[in-house]
């Protein structure tokens, strides 16, 4: 059976959250493993760029209480384990702010606005 959103490769149904809402794509940056940045501040950099404010006004509430960062860098960006590289694969998706904040397995962090957003920034 071809996999599809909401089934996986054998037909099992995936669990749902529940969110019906339409969203619009804001901005995209990307993260490298080398980087002297750390995904934490990649992410915070993404959304306020997405809202056009400086990244050290995002504080309300800190990123950490949202998402644990550190869990999505390990898996897929962490130091090999035993000998074996922890690249993990697939996206974690979060809310942050009014935003739907998406990492991917290669680096890249999109965020979007409910669709029908005036894009305005909240201070």
């Amino acid at each position: 059976m071809p996999s599809s959103n909401d089934h996986t490769d054998d037909g099992a149904k995936l669990a749902q959250d529940g969110d019906t809402t339409e969203w619009t794509f804001v901005e995209q940056a990307h993260y490298a493993r080398d980087s002297d940045r750390d995904l934490t501040t990649a992410i915070v950099f993404a959304v306020a760029a997405a809202e056009d404010r400086d990244p050290t006004t995002l504080t309300d509430p800190p990123l950490y209480e949202c998402v644990d960062v550190a869990a999505i860098e390990d898996a897929f960006f962490g130091p090999a384990v035993t000998g074996n590289k922890r690249d993990g694969e697939g996206t974690v998706s979060f809310r942050y702010h009014q935003y739907r904040v998406e990492v991917t397995d290669d680096g890249w962090i999109t965020v979007r606005e409910p669709a029908g957003d005036d894009h305005q920034s909240t201070d």
